[in-house]
């Protein structure tokens, strides 16, 4: 797995340890390396602002750079959707995880096994 895929497993997974509580609002996430690119958008359905800023606010190492922007709404023209992915006990989480520019066929198999549900995107 190279480090570009790592890190984003990293950010979808990072997210099943989050407690359920109520917050609305949404943030960008921009990711640049040498690998490529991401763009990606948290909607928030009910986490506290301190979790989101913990899932939303990625810091930045050798191998990738992070840019986290706040918005009320995730931008149309997603390519693909996650949705209710899952803690370790089983619960669903409150967001859900609008991809733009992504390694779509790795990003499913990582919502898929985070028991989540995929919507569009190749893959």
């Amino acid at each position: 797995m190279s480090p570009f895929h790592f890190l984003f497993a990293s950010i979808l997974l990072s997210l099943l340890s989050c407690k359920l509580y109520a917050r609305d609002e949404q943030c960008v996430v921009l990711g640049f390396s040498e690998f490529g690119n991401t763009r990606s958008c948290v909607e928030n359905i009910s986490l506290p602002p301190e979790q989101f800023k913990e899932v939303c606010e990625r810091e930045s190492d050798e191998y990738m750079r992070f840019e986290t922007t706040y918005v009320a709404k995730c931008p149309p023209m997603y390519k693909a959707v996650c949705r209710g992915l899952r803690t370790q006990n089983g619960k669903p989480l409150p967001y859900v995880s609008y991809l733009y520019e992504n390694d779509m066929s790795f990003m499913k198999k990582t919502c898929i096994r985070g028991g989540g549900t995929w919507e569009g995107g190749d893959g």
